[in-house]
């Protein structure tokens, strides 16, 4: 094996920076009525200025694969290497320039300069630049090929003239465009950024060498996020099966759209896969020296700073690196532009690792990859956070307001609410590489509260993850939910939201710390009478009282029941801290959700579905007594992994009982 190394970034960026204000001069007012919404998605997305690949009359500058091709004489240049020295060629884009033949061959043939080599496309969304590199740098490290290019380009610009949009029939008959229609609109740029990869360092100057790369798919548990080819998520339909080709464009088939109602579960996966790496010992937070996360709105960064905070292995934001405010959003070539630019900065010094993230939200992908600085830099000045990564272009955009309006708006809908950290402390982690979903343990300098919080966070993700792929669950996120699912869920629901209060009275009396009683004793008495609120809504949509109160357990709700009784008839049962963690959790982050797409679905009122509705508005402040606990002096490391043997359990057991409703 070879080692691999990053030797040149080259980049195109087509024409002059575009500003907010001239972007419908480039792309047109549909129907010649300025956007709604665009001032709206702008000030979400803080970008300032980006690059078109078309002009004023919406002809196009540049081809995708001619911008492409930029890029890569630009890399090669800067190596001063000679083109023909080139074996393999890499190229990733979302859309090409034509349907056949693939993206790579069509790079290839503007490179009159390179020799026969192979070729290989790469089609996807933000992580196919990744993909695209990865195969470069597989083929390096085998000996296969010495010199390889990577190349990502991006050119939605053309996808959003106005004459397209104009061609949906809703449009025509005088309706405003889809929000999910247009949304994209006001996100995406052009450009295209190109990498060098080769064998050896270069002699002189600084090289990138990759130390690992890593793509996770989650498609087979979520439905498309961002796509074209059909009217809407579903894909049931694709542009192909239309009649003709105009009906489709007309039903706007043909149109680039965003399910923005998915786009938190992009950012909860991406942190949940970092969780596992930093498990793995393959990130170690105090480590990273850059991290450079692609997230395709600045509403997203505070996300991503929430969920961090709270698993306790937050990077600090002084080390985050972006162009995103005065580039743009360039879709898979984001990543290979926020390099070249921090390439050649000269901020980089040996020895310095750089953690690059990259969530995708086409169809639920994400990319993380390594790398480290290594070879000389002559000009390197000290690392300190620059206009380059916060410009002052964007010194308008109120950070702190626009994370404190992604935890308000999302507040129930992120994924490791089940405790909340305040603290900033990066978290240390494993030197042994271990499975997330087994026992890890601190290093000497770790507190334990800080170990339990990121291993409960992981947890908790991987639930709300499993979550989705339950049938009942699948049914609601799918639109396909009925009345009798709704009377069937909440049937199921009962024998536990019952017996919740019982479970929690009798592990109270077998404390014997009279803090821990009294925590226990509260609780129960808040949960003891929630299962009369559920027996109204079951009412309420048809269903008989007798039919409900008389219903038999299912498997997983007998198993649920047996296993948390016996822990709580155990002396000092501190660990069913773990269950209240998964139960409460639910409550405060899928409930609501929940009890909202059935209002929506089945056409509800707010009082049928005031159970589901209660909980997702009320089980934080349980959480908050959780986070107390959680933090305790007395908390020690086998306390700590009793709580996350419970935790997996319940949590596995929930499932069960979902999967079981029929």
């Amino acid at each position: 094996m070879y080692g691999v190394f990053i030797n040149s970034i080259g980049k195109f960026l087509p024409g002059n920076p575009i500003t907010n204000d001239e972007m419908e001069d480039y792309l047109g007012k549909v129907n010649g009525r300025p956007s709604k919404v665009k001032h709206r998605i702008l000030k979400s997305n803080g970008i300032q200025q980006r690059y078109y690949a078309i002009d004023r009359q919406q002809q196009p500058t540049y081809s995708n694969s001619q911008m492409a091709a930029i890029a890569i004489r630009d890399a090669i240049a800067k190596a001063n290497l000679e083109p023909g020295a080139i074996d393999l060629l890499a190229a990733a884009t979302s859309w090409s320039d034509l349907l056949v033949p693939g993206f790579g061959s069509m790079v290839h043939g503007e490179l009159s300069e390179l020799s026969p080599i192979e070729v290989t496309s790469n089609q996807g969304v933000c992580c196919a630049g990744v993909a695209a590199l990865k195969y470069a740098a597989s083929q390096v490290k085998l000996g296969e090929k010495r010199a390889a290019i990577a190349v990502a380009s991006e050119l939605p610009s053309r996808l959003f003239k106005h004459t397209h949009f104009e061609a949906e029939a809703g449009v025509k008959a005088g309706k405003p465009l889809g929000f999910d229609t247009e949304f994209l609109r006001w996100m995406l740029s052009d450009g295209a950024g190109a990498f060098l990869v080769q064998d050896h360092p270069n002699a002189s100057g600084i090289s990138l060498k990759i130390e690992w790369i890593e793509l996770i798919s989650h498609a087979n548990a979520y439905p498309v996020c961002m796509y074209a080819g059909t009217e809407d998520e579903t894909a049931q339909k694709s542009w192909m099966d239309y009649p003709s080709y105009m009906e489709a464009a007309q039903s706007g088939a043909i149109n680039l759209r965003q399910n923005i109602r998915l786009l938190d579960n992009v950012i909860k996966l991406g942190v949940e896969g970092w969780l596992k790496l930093i498990e793995r010992g393959r990130v170690q937070p105090d480590d990273i020296d850059w991290l450079l996360c692609h997230y395709s709105s600045h509403f997203f960064r505070g996300q991503i700073v929430e969920l961090l905070e709270k698993a306790n292995c937050m990077i600090p934001e002084s080390k985050w690196f972006t162009n995103l405010y005065t580039r743009g959003n360039t879709g898979c070539a984001s990543i290979y532009l926020m390099l070249e630019e921090l390439f050649h900065s000269g901020k980089l010094q040996p020895g310095q690792k750089i953690f690059c993230f990259v969530p995708e939200s086409g169809r639920f992908t994400t990319a993380y990859m390594m790398l480290s600085v290594v070879g000389s830099q002559p000009s390197a000045v000290s690392h300190q956070p620059s206009a380059v990564e916060e410009p002052a272009l964007t010194q308008t955009i109120e950070r702190s307001n626009v994370a404190m309006q992604s935890k308000t708006q999302n507040s129930k809908l992120s994924s490791v609410e089940p405790l909340a950290s305040k603290k900033r402390e990066a978290c240390p982690t494993e030197s042994a590489a271990q499975s997330a979903t087994q026992n890890s343990f601190p290093t000497p300098e770790e507190p334990v509260s800080a170990y339990l919080l990121r291993q409960l966070a992981l947890i908790w993700l991987e639930f709300e993850r499993e979550i989705r792929s339950v049938p009942i669950v699948r049914k609601l996120h799918r639109g396909e939910f009925t009345v009798d699912d709704y009377r069937a869920m909440l049937r199921n629901l009962r024998p536990q939201v019952v017996e919740g209060a019982r479970w929690i009275a009798r592990a109270a009396s077998n404390m014997t710390d009279f803090r821990l009683r009294s925590t226990f004793i509260g609780h129960a008495q808040d949960e003891h009478r929630d299962y009369q609120m559920l027996e109204r809504n079951y009412v309420s949509v048809g269903g008989a009282l007798e039919e409900i109160v008389n219903a038999e357990k299912n498997i997983g709700s007998e198993a649920l029941s047996a296993f948390i009784f016996h822990q709580a008839s155990r002396e000092n049962p501190v660990d069913l801290l773990g269950s209240m963690f998964i139960i409460e959790g639910l409550g405060n982050n899928l409930a609501g959700q929940w009890a909202a797409q059935i209002k929506t679905t089945l056409g509800l009122k707010d009082e049928q579905v005031s159970f589901l509705g209660y909980h997702g508005a009320n089980d934080e402040a349980h959480l908050g007594k959780l986070n107390e606990l959680i933090n305790a002096e007395w908390m020690t490391q086998d306390i700590a992994d009793r709580i996350l043997k419970t935790a997996r359990v319940t949590a596995r057991l929930y499932r069960l009982q979902l999967e079981e409703i029929q």
